[in-house]
C-alpha cells in the first residue's frame, strides 16, 4: 500500500487554446491538510474536477491508496473515497437535514422502505461530530449558511471519504452574511 491516499502523476488537462494543468504532481498523505492557492485561471478548479471525475486528464495518472484509478464521473471518485464540498452549496432547502445527507445513499429497512429512524440517528451523530447540535428532521433551509456548509461536509464524512476537497469553503459563509 502506498504512503499516499491520493496521488497525481504528470496530469495534463487542456481545453481549446488553454493548458489548464501541465504535468501536475500531487501527493496527499493521510491526515494531511493542504491549501491550494493561485490566481484565477491557474487551474485550481480544473484540478478539483480531475480529482472528482468531472474531467478526465488528457495525460497522466491518478492513484488512490497506490491503486491506479480512472474516474469517468463523480460517483466513481466518491466510491474511491474522494469527496468534494463545492463553493456553491448543493442543499435542497425544503428537504430535511437527513434527506440532504442521505440523498442517493438511502438506508432501507427489511421491508424495502426508507429507514428514517436509522438515518435520523446517523444524521444527528454525524452533525454532532461536526459540532452541530441540530434536529435532523428539520428542513435544511431553516438553518444558516454555517450549518448548511456542515451538512455538505457531513455528506463527505458519511461516505467515509479518504480525502475531502473544499472548494473555497468560506465563500458561502461570506455570502450568507452579506445577503
Amino acid at each position: 500500500m502506498s504512503e499516499y491516499i491520493v496521488e497525481l502523476r504528470d496530469c495534463t488537462k487542456t481545453f481549446p487554446g488553454v493548458v489548464a494543468l501541465d504535468k501536475m504532481q500531487l501527493a496527499v498523505k493521510p491526515g494531511e491538510i493542504l491549501g491550494l492557492i493561485g490566481e484565477n485561471g491557474a487551474g485550481k478548479s480544473t484540478l478539483i474536477k480531475v480529482l472528482t471525475g468531472v474531467h478526465q486528464p488528457d495525460e497522466g495518472e491518478i492513484y488512490v491508496n497506490g491503486e491506479r484509478k480512472t474516474f469517468r464521473n463523480p460517483n466513481e471518485s466518491a466510491a474511491a473515497g474522494i469527496a468534494c464540498v463545492y463553493q456553491e452549496l448543493n442543499i435542497e432547502k425544503l428537504l430535511s437535514i437527513t434527506d440532504n445527507i442521505f440523498i442517493n445513499k438511502w438506508i432501507k429497512g427489511k421491508n424495502g422502505l426508507l429507514d428514517y429512524k436509522t438515518m435520523n440517528k446517523k444524521a444527528k451523530e454525524v452533525m454532532a461530530s461536526l459540532g452541530q447540535d441540530v434536529d435532523p428532521e428539520k428542513p435544511a433551509g431553516t438553518f444558516g449558511m454555517g450549518v448548511q456548509q456542515m451538512i455538505e461536509i457531513a455528506k463527505a464524512v458519511l461516505i467515509d471519504a479518504k480525502m475531502i476537497i473544499m472548494d473555497e469553503p468560506t465563500s458561502s459563509l461570506y455570502n450568507g452574511i452579506i445577503n
